[in-house]
C-alpha cells in the first residue's frame, strides 16, 4: 500500500504530484525523468544545507502545449511545478525563468550561493542578456 502520493514510480520514470496551485496541466501525476540538476548552498539557522534544483524531461500535452516539470528541494520541503512552453525548448527556458524568480524570492529570506557566488545561473527568458547575445557561429547579434 502506498501512503505517500507525492512520488509514485512507474517503470523507470518517476511520477510526481505537482503543487496544486501551479498545475495548469490537468494531470494529477506528472512524469519526472531528471535531465539536469544543480546544487546550491542555503544557510538556515546558521547551518549550511543543500538546495537542489532538478529539471524533468519536457513532454507534450495534447491541446495544451509542452511542459517541463521542475523541482526545488531544500530543508525538508519540495516544490514541483510544470512550466509551459510553445515547444520543448521553450518549456525548458520557461522552467529556468520560473526557477530564477523563485530562487530570487527565497534569497530575500535565506543566504544562498552557487559555487561561492550569488549568481545561481538561471536566466530570465528574453531578457537583456538575450538581446546582447552574439551568434557563436557567425558572430552576429541574434537580433539581426
Amino acid at each position: 500500500m502506498i501512503t505517500d502520493t507525492t512520488h509514485v514510480s512507474q517503470g523507470t520514470v518517476e511520477m510526481v504530484k505537482p503543487d496544486t496551485a501551479a498545475n495548469w496541466t490537468g494531470m494529477e501525476l506528472l512524469p519526472f525523468e531528471i535531465i539536469a540538476e544543480r546544487f546550491l548552498d542555503i544557510e538556515h539557522e546558521s547551518q549550511i544545507a543543500t538546495l537542489t534544483v532538478s529539471f524533468g524531461k519536457p513532454f507534450h500535452i495534447e491541446g495544451k502545449g509542452w511542459a517541463c516539470p521542475y523541482r526545488i528541494s531544500a530543508l525538508g520541503r519540495e516544490h514541483i511545478t510544470p512550466a509551459g512552453g510553445a515547444d520543448s525548448v521553450h518549456s525548458i527556458q520557461m522552467a529556468m525563468h520560473m526557477v530564477h524568480n523563485e530562487l530570487s524570492g527565497m534569497a530575500r529570506h535565506h543566504k544562498m550561493s552557487f559555487l561561492g557566488t550569488d549568481d545561481f545561473g538561471f536566466g530570465r527568458v528574453g531578457g537583456s542578456e538575450a538581446a546582447a547575445a552574439k551568434c557563436p557561429v557567425v558572430g552576429m547579434s541574434v537580433n539581426s
